[in-house]
C-alpha cells in the first residue's frame, strides 16, 4: 500500500462525502482510538460525543485546544 500526504484541498474534498471516521487520543502514552460520527461543512467538523474515556482524556491533553497541532 503507498501512502502519500493529502493536500488541504483533497481533505476537505475526502470530509465533505464523509460521516464516520475514528477518534484516536493518548493519555499517558496509551492509545485510544474509538468510531465516531461527525459533520463537515467548510472549515468546521462537528461531533458529538457522551462523557466517557475519550472525552476525559482529551480534556486533560495539554495541547488541547491548539490549532494547527
Amino acid at each position: 500500500m503507498l501512502i502519500k500526504e493529502m493536500t488541504a484541498t483533497q481533505c476537505r474534498q475526502f470530509l465533505v462525502r464523509m460521516d464516520f471516521g475514528r477518534l484516536g487520543c493518548v493519555h499517558d502514552n496509551h492509545p485510544y482510538v474509538v468510531p465516531i460520527y461527525f459533520a463537515y461543512e467548510p472549515d468546521r467538523l462537528y461531533g458529538f460525543s457522551t462523557l466517557g474515556r475519550k472525552i476525559e482524556w482529551m480534556r486533560s491533553s495539554p495541547r488541547r485546544g491548539r490549532r494547527g497541532h
